[in-house]
């Protein structure tokens, strides 16, 4: 039985940008695109620096290269969430394009549940007053958890979790 819903595409090890947009090819589904919010988070922050804050987009394409105009924060697949590189260095990510973010590309406020403290806060762990939508987990997602999530979004049937990842 499969691991994962990904096809593995090019593996790469190179640093993330800001409006880096990346492919994700999903068995039997196509090619989805996501993109790079934050491609570090600061030194203090409670999840480890070298994780990145990305958006997943809905729309499914035929091909690698993305439709900018389908990479909208009305149009996510999943809430924001966060990740470490190695879906990048797995080449289950690949980057293909960096398109500028702009104030219309971005959520006007991320919304994470802090399962710990029973709150909801920002991509920061700064309080929010109150759930707003699409809200996401504060926490690192691995590239299993982000393949489980892009499965269960998209009715795709339920994967063998990997003893190792």
């Amino acid at each position: 039985m499969d691991k994962l819903h990904f096809e593995q595409l090019k593996s790469a090890r190179r640093r993330l940008s800001a409006g880096d947009v990346f492919a994700m090819r999903i068995k039997g589904k196509g090619y989805f695109f996501g993109r790079v919010i934050i491609p570090r988070l600061p030194e203090d922050h409670p999840h480890t620096h070298e994780a990145c804050l990305i958006y997943i987009y809905a729309r499914q394409h035929d091909g690698p290269l993305p439709d900018n105009s389908c990479m909208r924060p009305d149009m996510l697949l999943l809430p924001p969430l966060f990740t470490n590189r190695l879906p990048w260095r797995a080449g289950f990510f690949q980057t293909v394009s960096n398109v500028p973010l702009g104030t219309d590309d971005l959520l006007p406020q991320h919304c994470f549940h802090d399962a710990i403290f029973g709150r909801y806060v920002d991509e920061m762990e700064r309080p929010i007053r109150a759930k707003v939508e699409p809200c996401g987990i504060f926490g690192v997602h691995s590239y299993s958890g982000i393949s489980s999530a892009i499965g269960d979004a998209l009715g795709l049937p339920q994967l063998e979790t990997p003893e190792d990842y």
